[in-house]
């Protein structure tokens, strides 16, 4: 077997330090988790202003975007929804991806799945995006894809077991 003393097989050890590629996902996913709670204080200091400061700044947004030739159809209710969605939605992601980072580190084929599907949908929901016309959304989708990509290969997967 030519392939019998390959690297990937060193990480089935039970005492076999974490590969390098899972390491770089657990700190990429820290990285990400912190800005996701991060994302969603901004979006709660946004929430937390007076219903009058909120229209006003508004109304000065529609005065711009009208000089320009564009309409506005964002109310002050529409806003206000959507900074609550981004909440949500941030604050979940920055949760979980925290979470699941610091289990990382188990071996287990249960963490390597759950990085696997948190990933994915992440991905699938960048791509979403991105394919909506959002181009900045190539950046996380790429982070995300690297992600995807450094926890299949093989010294990862036989790292918590899945060779």
């Amino acid at each position: 077997m030519p392939d019998f003393n390959a690297p990937h097989y060193e990480a089935l050890r039970p005492d076999a330090p974490m590969p390098k590629r899972v390491s770089t996902v657990r700190t990429l996913m820290y990285i990400g988790g912190v800005c996701g709670i991060l994302m969603s204080l901004l979006f709660i200091m946004g929430l937390s202003a007076s219903p009058e400061e909120m229209q006003a700044a508004l109304d000065e947004q529609t005065a711009m975007a009208a000089e320009q030739g564009v309409a506005m159809a964002f109310d002050l209710d529409m806003m206000r929804s959507f900074m609550a969605f981004g909440v949500v939605v941030t604050g979940l992601y920055g949760a979980l991806s925290f979470f699941i980072a610091s289990r990382l580190r188990n071996r287990t084929v249960g963490v390597f799945w759950a990085t696997m599907l948190f990933q994915g949908v992440a991905g699938g929901i960048l791509l979403w995006g991105l394919l909506g016309g959002e181009i900045l959304m190539i950046v996380p989708l790429g982070f995300a894809v690297t992600m995807l990509g450094f926890m299949w290969a093989k010294e990862s997967r036989a790292y918590y077991g899945l060779l």
